[in-house]
Formats: C-alpha cells, structure tokens, sequence
C-alpha cells in the first residue's frame, strides 16, 4: 500500500472509533448522570481518576514497543521485535501484579481520603479493586496494541476499540436501567476489557505472523534499551496523569462529589476534542521512527508542517465552536444547572487545548526520534505547577481555579518551550514553523469564529439538533477560509493530480493500443 494512502486510512480508521466512541459517550453520558445522580457519578468518576493513575506503571513500555518494532520492521530485524516485545510483556506482567495489590490498598482506604456517602462506601471500595484488575489486564495486553501502531494497523486495533465501546455502553443502559450501581459498571467495564484485548492479541500475532513471544527474563541489554527509551516516556506520562487527570481529585479532595461532576462535565469535552487530535497524530510517532531509520529528513519535516496543520485545521473550529457556544451546548446536552459552572471550566481549559493540538505532531516527531528527554523534564514542571496551582487556587476560586491551575502552566509550556524545541531538532526556522503552521491554518478560522460569535448572540436555539444544524451552516467557512489562506498549495496540488491523470490516461491508451495490435 503506498504510504500516503496508508496514513489516510490509519487516521481514518482511528477517526470511525473515535466518532464511535465519541457519539456513544454524547448519548451515554448524561444517562449515566441522571441514572447515578451528582454524587454516585462523582465517586465514579472519582475511581476513574484514581484507578487511571496506575496506568502510569505501565513505565513508558508501548512507547518503547511501537519506536523498536517499528524500527525492526522498517530494517527487516524481526529479532529486535521479538525481543522488545517479549521483555516488555514480561515487565507489564510484574507490573499487573503490583497494580492489583495496588488496588487492594486504595479500595481498603478509600473512604479515608474522599468524603464517600456511607451507603455508597462499600460499592466504592469494591470498584476500585475490579477497575484495577481490569488495568492491569489493559497493561500487560496494551504491548500487542504497540506492535498493531508499529505495523501501522491502526484497522485492526480500532475494530477491538469499536468492540469494547459498544458492548460497554449496552451494558451500562441495561444495568443502570435494571437500579445497579457503580460496582456493576465496574464489573462490565472488567468483562468487556477481557474480550477487547484477546480480540487485540489474535489480530496482533495474525498481522505480525514473524513475531515470536518468549516468557522469560530478557537480557540485561534488552532491559537496557526499553528502560533508556521508556523511563522518559513514563515521566511524561506522569506528568500528564497530574496535569490532566489529577483535578477531580483535587475537586473531590477540597470541595465535594457533587463539584467534582460540575468539573468533570466541562472537562469531558477536553477530553472528546483532545482524542480527536491524538487519534490522528498517533499515527506520526512509528511513521517518523519510520523516516529516520530510512533517513528521510525532508520528510520529518513535511510532516512537521503538513502534521500540524492537519492538527489545527481538524481542532480549532471544534475549540472555537465550544469556546463561544460552550454554555450553550451544555445546557442543552445536561441540563440548565450545568451550563454556568461546567461552562466556565470549558472555557478556561480551551485556552491551553488551542496551543496544545498544535504541538501534538511536535511531540509525535520528538517520541519517534527518541527525542523526548528534555520534555520529559517540561512535563514534571509542568505538573508540579499544575498542581501546585490548582491546589492554591481551589480555596479562593472553587473549580474555576483548578481550571486555571491546568490551563496556566500548559500554555507557557506549550507557547514558550515547544516551537524552539522542535525547530532545532529539524534544523529549521521558528518564524517560518510558526508562521507556516500556525499563523496561515490559525487565520482561515476566522470567518467561522466570526460566525459563531454572532449566532450565539442573535440566533437563539431550543434543542440540540438545532444546534448542530447551525453548526453545520458555518463549516463550509472553513474549508472556502482554507482555499483562500493556502490558494499557492492547492493549486499545485491540484495540478500534481491532473497531471498524474493525464499520465494514467496516457499510459492506458498505450496499453490498450498495444493490447489490441497484438
């Protein structure tokens, strides 16, 4: 398959899931809110919080997988896959035991650390021990879910992704309909998880027939290079479990349950629009650990360039449309009592979004490369700050300032450190990366902002299908905007293509002429 056609359908096929994980999660969200109440979906919530931190033990090892099985499959050296994926797996393995206990631990102190409703304590506790052993199977399956990224095969690892989504959501409806609680949904999501990542195995050894898994130590070598790639990985990953992951329990630690879903309504709509980025620029770390190892630089950086605008272009006007029409959507989507407060924190935690998705195919480029050591140590400052910051801010400003807590420090990381970072990396100019990726994809948003703006102030809408329509009437702005800002590049895209037609035309009527004398 050609490579340009191979990274279309990986972001296509990692878009359907995410559009099936996104539609499910709009419809069952407020479901599970209502069926739940404020306070039983803010101890969920607060598990989910708790329990993701232990993901963290994963120590950067799928990173580590997808950057030497990649590299392995690009060079041919199905031994330096075999042995990255085999020291990894036995590591994850150790690595799940000590989750469960883990989980033990956190599910007998539970109550201790959260202000837990007595008749809610026992079905908490009981969670948070499922959900850990449901983590622990997540990590040691999650390396074959890595070598599916390396192959680029995002087809198959979406097909299981598809799979776990819409059984997990037929099970919660029954569930929640039938009156059970938070340990049933934990139970589900456990069952569900066990046939996703056996589904993820088969199709993992089926797309990769030369990979051989040995259970057994590794080497004192292989050990070294997984730990010399991953332990950097792990620290981001940390610093990003503080950064985006740690505010409902802040919420939840300084204020209440009921707060910490006032939060997390506005931040589960950081999280829709972050997975829509991430699902397409996932795909550029294997592809540029691709590139350096065939030593194509001019590549890295027109993937850079092309990358991020590709970034922007699919996140700014879902950022506009929720900046300016977050209260809005809210209220339509959860209901009156949300939209004040739930809004704000939308809208505070947009501004860092904004720069973030721009960075996001920087930052696949630094992981491919194995460049990621000093973001590693960006990212624990980050955290630090984030935290800090929130944990000060909480008392004065309530959830707002645990908003600005994240929103603060993400920005100055994301504006001041990044954009040097990776023009010295590529060897290019920074005004010229701004400029070219930013500035020209960040102006042919304008007319669409414009409109949002001006429809929220004077077209007033009753129901969410109206919203959507008006949204809808505003898109095509964005692509007349793009054609306009970018006019030098369409056209000689356009004319590459009608020359490649030509060719092919060309080159049939001779085959057919030769074909028919014959």
């Amino acid at each position: 398959m050609p490579r340009t056609k191979r990274i279309v359908n990986n972001i296509l096929s990692n878009w359907f899931a995410l559009g099936v994980t996104t539609v499910v999660g709009f419809f069952l969200s407020p479901f599970v809110v209502h069926h739940l109440g404020n306070i039983a979906y803010g101890v969920w919530a607060i598990i989910a919080s708790l329990i993701s931190y232990m993901g963290l033990l994963d120590l950067g090892m799928r990173g580590a997988v997808t950057r030497f099985v990649s590299k392995g499959a690009a060079q041919k050296n199905d031994q330096e896959s075999n042995e990255a994926v085999s020291g990894a797996l036995w590591i994850r393995i150790w690595i799940g035991l000590a989750v469960i206990v883990t989980g033990l631990i956190f599910s007998l102190g539970f109550e201790h650390i959260f202000v837990i409703p007595i008749e809610l304590q026992r079905q908490a506790r009981l969670a948070v021990l499922v959900t850990a052993v449901t983590v622990a199977i997540n990590l040691c399956c999650g390396v074959f879910g890595g070598v599916l990224a390396a192959l680029h095969r995002y087809d198959l690892s979406s097909a299981a992704s598809i799979l776990q989504t819409c059984s997990r959501a037929i099970g919660f409806v029954f569930l929640l309909w039938s009156g059970h609680g938070i340990l049933a949904l934990a139970l589900w999501d456990l069952c569900t998880a066990v046939v996703s990542n056996l589904l993820t195995v088969l199709l993992c050894f089926r797309a990769y027939p030369q990979l051989k898994v040995v259970f057994t130590r590794p080497s004192r070598a292989v050990l070294a290079k997984l730990w010399n790639y991953s332990f950097y990985v792990f620290l981001i990953n940390l610093a990003i479990q503080v950064t985006y992951y740690s505010d409902n329990l802040v919420v939840g630690a300084f204020l209440s349950p009921a707060a910490v879903t006032l939060y997390a309504i506005g931040g589960i709509l950081i999280i829709y629009a972050r997975q829509i980025v991430s699902s397409m620029t996932t795909t550029f770390t294997p592809l540029a650990s691709t590139f350096e190892a065939e030593g194509n630089y001019g590549n890295l950086y027109r993937l850079l360039i092309n990358g991020t605008r590709a970034s922007l272009i699919v996140s700014l006007p879902i950022e506009v449309a929720l900046f300016f029409r977050g209260h809005t959507f809210i209220r339509l989507w959860m209901g009156e009592q949300y939209a004040g407060p739930s809004g704000t924190v939308l809208e505070i935690l947009l501004l860092s979004m904004v720069f973030s998705s721009a960075i996001t195919t920087a930052s696949g480029i630094a992981y491919g490369l194995e460049k990621h050591k000093r973001v590693a140590f960006w990212a624990i400052g980050e955290a630090v700050a984030n935290l800090t910051l929130s944990i000060v801010l909480v008392r004065r400003m309530g959830i707002y300032g645990v908003a600005w807590g994240t929103a603060i420090p993400s920005v100055i990381v994301e504006i001041v450190l990044w954009p040097h970072y990776i023009c010295k990396l590529l060897n290019i100019s920074v005004k010229n990366y701004l400029w070219q990726a930013w500035g020209r994809t960040a102006l042919a948003v304008v007319p669409f902002s414009l409109g949002c703006v001006v429809i929220e102030r004077f077209w007033p809408v009753h129901n969410l299908a109206f919203f959507f329509l008006q949204i809808a009437l505003l898109l095509p702005l964005v692509p007349l905007a793009l054609v306009l800002v970018f006019r030098k590049e369409v056209m000689k895209q356009g004319k590459g293509w009608i020359k490649s037609w030509r060719t092919s035309r060309q080159l049939n009527e001779e085959y057919e002429s030769t074909t028919a004398v014959s």
